[in-house]
């Protein structure tokens, strides 16, 4: 006859069962796309820095740096501006805040929302935005959303994806500094010429000539 279970036990397998099961979960996951920062952003300390807010949502933003090789554009970094590592929209860290930005005027949709803000170094080449994956029966495609612009020293910027698109949404960057939902300009100037390594890297083409 087998030995009765006490409830002592029935609960040690449960808990066993379940922190095995929380340990696979998040594995599985990382596997199947969830979004991890690798290379967070880190704030600039100058006194000349400019500002930046983002919204801290389940369209994560990043930052290129590029420089200029001779007429064209070259991308030389990426960092993150989400911290952390969101599964399925469970942040790492919901806000952070810098001192001297300007606050969100009227209209931003970043108003009572989850934010991220940093201190960056002006007059750089700049590009934030986001990528995203859809699945089809036989492929699968990468979809990119970017907006450049060059930061100005002591201005505040929000930037922010828009609604609209299907399978990625339109990146705006706006700048706030007098108190107004300004469009940040874009560049004037192109990317250089590359190519795309097997390993997913952009390899540039000796032509300085852009695109």
């Amino acid at each position: 006859m087998p030995e009765p279970v006490s409830i002592m036990h029935l609960r040690e397998l449960f808990m066993r069962s379940l922190t095995k099961t929380l340990y696979i979960v998040p594995c599985s996951l990382l596997l199947s796309g969830c979004v991890i920062s690798l290379s967070p952003l880190s704030d600039y300390t100058g006194n000349d820095s400019a500002k930046i807010r983002i919204a801290n949502n389940v369209d994560p933003l990043s930052l290129k740096f590029f420089k200029k090789v001779g007429n064209c554009l070259q991308e030389v970094d990426s960092k993150s501006l989400v911290t952390g590592v969101n599964i399925l929209g469970v942040k790492s860290k919901k806000s952070k805040k810098v001192e001297g930005i300007k606050s969100s005027p009227e209209g931003s949709p970043l108003i009572m929302v989850d934010v991220m803000e940093y201190s960056i170094q002006p007059e750089q080449y700049l590009q934030i935005g986001y990528r995203t994956t859809s699945q089809s029966t036989y492929s699968q495609q990468v979809h990119s959303s970017y907006r450049s612009f060059i930061p100005k020293a002591g201005h505040s910027y929000e930037a922010y994806t828009l609604t609209g698109g299907y399978y990625i949404q339109p990146v705006m960057i706006m700048d706030i500094t007098d108190g107004k939902n300004t469009p940040a300009p874009e560049w004037d100037i192109s990317e250089c010429n590359y190519e795309v390594s097997m390993m997913g890297k952009k390899v540039y083409q000796n032509s300085s000539s852009g695109e």
